[in-house]
């Protein structure tokens, strides 16, 4: 189980039944914390967005893969979370994931770690927009929604601000004829 954008850990903390869990992140503070909160963890403090691979995690190409979490969504020309939205971080992220949205970069991502199931958080708008449904082209084409959760942005009083959006729990697996629109 691998959480590319772990935090604090808080999706890898619990009783787990999984021969490994691997968390990374950004930010060496929330590393240094998810070590303290977490046991049994592998962690890796690293851009998970530059120079995807799973050589990056230790994950070898017969291991399967099951990616989960909460990565940071929304439009990297915002001024929320501006400190994570960093220029030189901007610039380091793949060229064939890189889009306005981390939450969309973080998605293709997933695809090109050849996870087996992906169950993450992000904005119901990636699929019902036609233009977010496009740019995740390479994602879609490879997974499929098997089940997922409607919710609101309020559900996270802490963090979230202004109007409520749709966020979707989804479950997606591996698929060779993907999903359309």
């Amino acid at each position: 189980i691998l959480d590319s954008s772990c935090g604090y850990g808080s999706f890898l903390s619990g009783k787990n039944m999984v021969q490994r869990l691997i968390g990374a992140d950004i930010d060496n503070g929330a590393i240094d914390e998810a070590k303290n909160r977490t046991k049994n963890v592998e962690f890796f403090t690293l851009n998970s967005l530059s120079k995807v691979s799973r050589q990056n995690y230790n994950i070898s190409s017969n291991e399967k893969v099951i990616v989960i979490g909460n990565p940071p969504y929304n439009d990297t020309t915002s001024i929320i979370r501006q400190d994570i939205k960093d220029k030189s971080i901007q610039n380091f992220i793949d060229s064939d994931i890189k889009t306005r949205d981390l939450g969309m970069s973080f998605l293709l991502s997933y695809n090109k770690l050849y996870a087996d199931y992906v169950c993450v958080l992000h904005p119901l708008s990636y699929l019902i927009k036609k233009a977010n449904f496009n740019l995740l082209d390479k994602f879609a084409k490879n997974y499929k929604l098997i089940d997922g959760v409607i919710i609101s942005s309020h559900e996270f009083s802490d963090t979230s601000r202004g109007m409520a959006f749709p966020i979707l729990i989804s479950l997606y697996k591996r698929y060779r004829i993907g999903m359309n629109y």
